[in-house]
């Protein structure tokens, strides 16, 4: 079928099928038209400058939809490894475990210490069911479908999802993980994540997305496009930890959005590994609204073969004694590419902030190639910002030297990407957390390595 025309009856199916309130399906008919009637991004606009727009349009695959089946489950298999893969993660008290494989109905557990003091982690889906008032009041509010094409499409087409809610002065001291899995072959999915952190709460959430081969595929990674969404809500004096891991396929193209408010006195720590797909962009945007307010992002990308990345972040100072730090490293070999565009932005009445950002990219082929450009947009004279960018070539010297105490080049180069993520990877003070992260990095690298 034509997406573009049944673009309004694939919205109504969704609200149907999950027996949605009038006011969510309302919502999602307004963000169709807001689809439909928005332009593609122009590319000679500042952010789509390095990437197609078209490339992300879903006019050649079919959007998953739920079928209502009271008998859908994630695949015992997926299950299966998952349980196995995330067994020592459970050993260091993970809180809790959601996993989704396309549009089949999620599993997912939280210990129930967290469950008695009212913290909710459950698929959105089951979410607007059960706690509709809660999901009327934060859903949409960081993201907007005015936010841009593909975010609207994204709020229309939404199902699953994930839901975290921490109510007042609860600390969950042990992190979540959530899996979305993919391995429907010419697929349109529409992650969407929503963190909302009462006064006083904390959380850490591992928010991953991944492909399996489809069984008719002779092991091939699907063909997907995916358009995700993250929106999170930091109330005063609390803390969040969010980590996106995109792992995707070998033949997905990812748009990513992701906004996070973070109000007085309130700490986010935001990461991404980027590791997976074949052509992804994402826009990444952190305001910070109260007083005393702090945001720091991290990056690592490990890109190769012909993988094309387009990330753009933002920080946005919007009150006065604001604190922001942003440490993004790209490494790439084969004929990868990487652009990278960073901005702070520092209000009028933002004064007595503080900023900082640093992007370093390293070559390790003369085929890859990396752009970086962090900007600056300073409204008020009281403030203190600084940043860095480099783009360079592996270092020769530090090459031969390894390989003169016995590494092959590759388990030599490999050892130098290690040393230049460690940095960032090591502001992770939280032990299991850092382990987790470093696991799927240094399994990117493992594969290059032995190949």
């Amino acid at each position: 079928m034509s997406t573009l025309m049944s673009g309004a009856e694939a919205v109504r199916t969704i609200a149907q099928v999950g027996n949605e309130p009038d006011w969510l399906g309302h919502w999602r008919l307004q963000a169709w038209e807001s689809y439909e009637g928005a332009p593609l991004p122009d590319r000679v606009a500042h952010l789509w400058r390095y990437s197609e727009p078209e490339k992300f349009l879903i006019d050649k695959v079919e959007p998953l939809l739920p079928d209502g089946s009271t008998g859908q489950a994630v695949d015992p298999t997926i299950v299966r490894t998952l349980s196995d893969k995330f067994a020592s993660e459970a050993t260091q008290g993970l809180a809790g475990l959601l996993i989704q494989q396309d549009m089949r109905a999620p599993k997912f557990s939280l210990e129930e210490e967290w469950r008695e003091a009212g913290v909710i982690f459950c698929d959105l889906s089951s979410a607007v069911e059960q706690y509709p008032q809660i999901l009327e009041k934060h859903l949409g509010k960081q993201v907007s479908i005015e936010e841009s094409k593909f975010a609207a499409l994204n709020a229309a087409l939404f199902s699953g999802g994930v839901f975290l809610y921490v109510p007042s002065g609860v600390e969950i001291n042990a992190p979540l993980h959530a899996v979305h899995q993919s391995n429907q072959d010419l697929a349109a999915i529409f992650p969407r994540t929503l963190v909302v952190l009462e006064e006083g709460a904390s959380a850490i959430l591992i928010d991953e997305y991944g492909n399996t081969p489809d069984a008719g595929s002779n092991g091939a990674a699907p063909r997907v496009i995916a358009h995700a969404v993250t929106e999170a809500s930091i109330d005063k004096n609390s803390q969040l930890q969010y980590f996106n891991v995109q792992n995707w396929g070998a033949r997905t193209r990812s748009h990513y959005t992701q906004k996070i408010h973070v109000g007085r006195d309130a700490q986010a720590v935001s990461g991404g590994i980027v590791l997976g797909g074949i052509y992804n962009k994402a826009d990444i945007r952190t305001e910070l609204l109260g007083a005393n307010a702090y945001s720091e992002m991290i990056g690592v990308l490990l890109g190769d073969s012909l993988q094309h990345f387009d990330n753009h972040t933002e920080h946005v100072h919007v009150h006065s004694h604001t604190y922001s730090d942003l440490d993004f490293k790209v490494v790439l070999e084969d004929e990868a590419r990487s652009a990278y565009t960073g901005l702070i932005r520092i209000d009028l009445e933002a004064a007595d902030s503080e900023a900082y950002q640093e992007n370093r990219n390293l070559l390790l082929d003369k085929q890859c190639r990396a752009e970086s450009i962090p900007e600056l947009e300073i409204l008020n004279e009281d403030v203190r910002c600084t940043h860095g960018a480099t783009v360079g070539p592996i270092d020769e010297e530090q090459v031969f030297y390894l390989m003169t105490r016995g590494l092959p080049r590759r388990a030599a180069e490999r050892a130098i990407v290690e040393g230049f993520f460690a940095p960032v990877l090591d502001r992770i003070e939280d032990k299991a957390m850092h382990g987790r992260l470093w696991n799927y990095v240094r399994g990117k690298l493992e594969t290059k390595t032995n190949r």
